[in-house]
């Protein structure tokens, strides 16, 4: 019999359909995890989960020991990395020393996390508008050209959720692509009016923008532009900024 409390079979009744289909279900599962970790070795749970509980104690000895052993990238389940987790935790001092004792701040499995919205450090940190981390990140190297689940650069969702320095940081301090275009349709740009109230913290942002060198003819799926979104919202300000962008 299949007890739901203990999720393990009886000995009364040792091989029910239940029971079949439970051990059928574990199989599947255990079969997917060794096929997963066959396919990028990295995945390993319970190796990150040591390195993650390692960095937020502090554990600097056993850092170095995962760091020698070139175990420090080690990824959980769904692909993502601990210095993802340390700031997701917003932890900086620990995604600090996992950079220090060299973790790659880019490190992920893209088919395990391809349901995750932000699967780097630098998205996540773009996307939350963390400047101090991605001051950190930026000098650690992290790459600008990997997208999110939308297709997105970090620059864009910045843009959009109004972060107006975190903007200003990725325009002066690394080498994103101001116009780029994700999944959507859209750029930075576009993101910023279209999703926007057109208050003054996006007027702000796209006045960034324009400076840094965004392409207003870049229009979306629909062959609107950034100025055409502007005017039928009726975002006057948004609209003299763009308009007086040579």
């Amino acid at each position: 019999m299949y007890s739901a409390r203990t999720n393990e079979c009886s000995g009364k009744v040792k091989f029910t359909g239940l029971c079949a289909l439970h051990i059928g279900l574990l199989f599947v599962l255990w079969f997917n995890t060794v096929a997963m970790a066959e396919k990028n070795p990295m995945i390993n749970q319970n190796v990150f989960e040591q390195v993650l509980a390692a960095a937020l104690a502090n554990d600097i000895a056993k850092i170095t020991e995962f760091a020698d052993a070139k175990k420090l990238d080690a990824l959980d389940s769904n692909g993502l990395s601990a210095v993802l987790h340390t700031l997701m935790q917003n932890q900086l001092d620990a995604m600090q020393m996992l950079l220090n004792a060299g973790a790659d701040p880019d490190a992920f499995d893209p088919e395990s996390s391809k349901n995750v919205i932000d699967q780097t450090a630098f998205l996540y940190a773009g996307a939350t508008g963390n400047n101090a981390a991605l001051k950190i990140l930026i000098n650690a190297g992290a790459r600008a050209d990997i997208f999110n689940y939308y297709g997105g650069t970090a620059l864009i969702p910045a843009a959009e959720k109004g972060h107006v320095d975190t903007v200003r940081l990725l325009l002066k301090e690394s080498k994103i692509d101001i116009n780029h275009v994700n999944k959507l349709g859209w750029t930075a740009l576009l993101e910023a009016v279209v999703l926007s109230n057109g208050g003054k913290t996006h007027q702000q942002i796209i006045a960034l923008l324009l400076q840094a060198g965004a392409d207003v003819a870049i229009a979306d799926r629909e062959g609107v532009t950034a100025l055409q979104h502007a005017q039928s919202k009726g975002y006057t300000e948004i609209v003299k900024l763009i308009e007086a962008h040579p």
